[in-house]
């Protein structure tokens, strides 16, 4: 796996001998949790490096980014085919930023206009490749998680949902915040690692093993598909049966 790089020998002896793996977090019916793929944390040029694409996005994550929107763009498809939910979550500020409350602090950045280089995009738009279809929910929030201050729990209760797919950016941001809330939740979870994005491959590396040890299931996008196809052929089969 990805993190694996970053492990010492003595990291991965520990953990074989406690027997971490991280629950399965495969359920029988999950939902897909897109978070935070808006032009902010994208940038508006796909073939920008990162550098370039910070100069005018200040959250952006660049190219990178672009390559998982691309798997995210394929997962969204995969869900509507086969009968998953598609939630999504984005931010939302105030214009004065006021209701911005810690990332005012904690982001040098934060008072800057979202689009330096005047494209007219609004930053917490969700960019047009993966832009959500009419009746799917987008969840509006001022936190990283996509739980908090939200009623996703309460929606996807309602939905009878058991389990999440979670798509999305940033890995070691908003993505894990809405791991760790949805498996609080009591909900399973699994990842998608080439379905995530991040500013730097340490921390989404690391995220993603963080994640894996404690909340639920990292896989790929080939596999979370595949995962949905399975679901929709067994419940086909059982109706007809």
């Amino acid at each position: 796996m990805i993190w694996e790089r970053y492990l010492s020998a003595a990291d991965a002896a520990r953990l074989r001998q406690t027997g971490l793996t991280g629950p399965e977090g495969l359920g029988r019916a999950p939902a897909l949790l897109v978070v935070d793929v808006s032009w902010s944390f994208a940038g508006d040029d796909p073939e920008a490096d990162i550098r370039d694409s910070i100069r005018r996005w200040p959250n952006s994550c660049g190219r990178e980014g672009w390559t998982a929107i691309g798997r995210i763009g394929a997962l969204i498809g995969a869900a509507r085919r086969h009968g998953v939910p598609v939630i999504y979550s984005t931010g939302r500020a105030r214009a004065d930023g006021w209701d911005c409350a810690n990332w005012r602090w904690k982001n040098a950045r934060t008072g800057e206009p979202p689009d330096i280089g005047g494209s007219g995009r609004e930053g917490n738009g969700i960019v047009d490749a993966v832009r959500p279809a009419g009746g799917e929910i987008v969840f509006r929030k001022r936190g990283p998680s996509m739980f908090f201050g939200t009623a996703a729990a309460t929606t996807l209760r309602r939905l009878n949902r058991d389990s999440v797919i979670v798509t999305g950016t940033t890995t070691s941001g908003c993505v894990r915040a809405s791991a760790v809330d949805a498996f609080s939740h009591g909900f399973r979870v699994a990842v998608v690692s080439d379905g995530c994005f991040d500013r730097g491959e340490a921390n989404h590396a690391v995220a993603l093993f963080d994640m894996a040890m404690r909340y639920g299931t990292v896989m790929e996008a080939a596999d979370a598909m595949a995962h949905m196809r399975a679901l929709a052929a067994a419940k086909e089969a059982g109706e007809q049966g």
